[in-house]
């Protein structure tokens, strides 16, 4: 099965801390349907059967639904709403959610916000194969650390197959650490192009992961997204 992952960024978010991916998309309704189509592709011509998405605007969510009108486009709303610090983009619906597009008949195994973060979470969802599939978004520092004593326990409430991915923000290192030698991260291959773009305070970094249980994870890439978010999408095949 191959499957990506992907944070599109959040208009909000980008507004205001000044994300380099909005001065080229200044229009937001056209990012919104760039992002849509990349995921679109994804699933209708190059063979992907998953796709984990983070900082979905309901503007976006409405899109992918609109779109993919033959998939289970399922989702978990945040209780943050978020708000602008600034002026910005026109959006219509600036709830947040994580979505995991999937084949029709998938139905969700667990929808949970971070207790001690109101903007992060995990939603898990049952494959009609079997396999279980989860989106995820992690806090940065000791707060993250934390979090993922959840997604540890996530691996080990289902004997299926899984597979992970989302946003952790922090390296391959950390997670290998706290989800134990069961849980396999997958490692991109040396020169990949950082999932975290360079901006002017990093070199760029790979805070963007796929993991498996009770799997293999092989081909693990990379891909481009033309600038339309902050982080670049990550795929592979797991088996």
């Amino acid at each position: 099965m191959k499957i990506l992952t992907w944070n599109v960024l959040h208009r909000v978010h980008a507004e205001n801390y000044g994300e380099l991916a909005i001065q080229r998309w200044r229009d937001e309704p056209e990012r919104v349907r760039r992002v849509v189509e990349l995921v679109s592709k994804a699933l209708s011509s190059d063979g992907f059967e998953a796709v984990l998405l983070q900082e979905v605007s309901g503007d976006v969510l409405e899109s992918l639904r609109h779109q993919l009108p033959t998939w289970a486009v399922l989702d978990h709303q945040y209780p943050r709403m978020p708000r602008l610090k600034r002026p910005g983009a026109s959006m219509r619906d600036l709830s947040e959610h994580l979505v995991v597009v999937a084949p029709k008949g998938s139905t969700v195994l667990r929808a949970q916000t971070f207790a001690d973060a109101p903007g992060k979470g995990v939603l898990a969802v049952t494959l009609p194969s079997g396999w279980v599939v989860a989106s995820a978004h992690v806090s940065w520092g000791p707060q993250g650390e934390a979090q993922l004593a959840t997604l540890r326990e996530l691996f080990h409430a289902s004997s299926a197959p899984m597979c992970l991915g989302g946003d952790f923000n922090t390296e391959r290192e950390v997670l290998v650490r706290a989800l134990g030698t069961e849980v396999v991260v997958g490692e991109l291959p040396p020169g990949s192009p950082h999932t975290r773009p360079a901006d002017e305070k990093t070199g760029g970094l790979n805070i963007d992961h796929l993991l498996v249980c009770r799997a293999e994870l092989r081909d693990l890439h990379v891909l481009d997204h033309n600038d339309l978010s902050d982080h670049r999408p990550v795929a592979g095949s797991v088996t």
